[in-house]
């Protein structure tokens, strides 16, 4: 299983780009928000391009955001079970609502 942890010094932050035919399938994430100076909104977004078809031969990537997070100052915490139901079909990215480089975010995936 793949892993990496960032701090959110910026935003969004990649965590992993997608592969021909497979989905990204988060598995574990923790958010260490401890010496956070402030609360801890934290997105999972999913940018992709969908395929051309003949209603839109030239379609636009789209960003969706599969889950939200949000992590009090001074906590850590660490999330498996809300992540079962996420699917990531492009590139699997994290986004922290307000730029803070002490809150490190680590993560987890498998492709499908």
């Amino acid at each position: 299983m793949p892993s990496l942890s960032q701090t959110m010094g910026s935003s969004p932050t990649v965590f992993a780009t997608e592969r021909v035919n497979a989905k990204i399938i988060p598995s574990i994430m923790m958010i260490d928000n401890v010496l956070g100076t402030q609360n801890a909104i934290i997105d999972i977004q999913d940018r992709f391009t969908p395929a051309a078809s003949d209603g839109t031969p030239a379609p636009a990537e789209q960003t969706v955001n599969r889950l939200s997070v949000n992590v009090v100052m001074g906590a850590c915490v660490s999330i498996q079970d809300e992540l079962k139901d996420v699917k990531v079909l492009g590139q699997l990215e994290v986004v922290i609502g307000t730029t803070d480089a002490a809150c490190i975010v680590s993560m987890g995936w498998n492709f499908d």
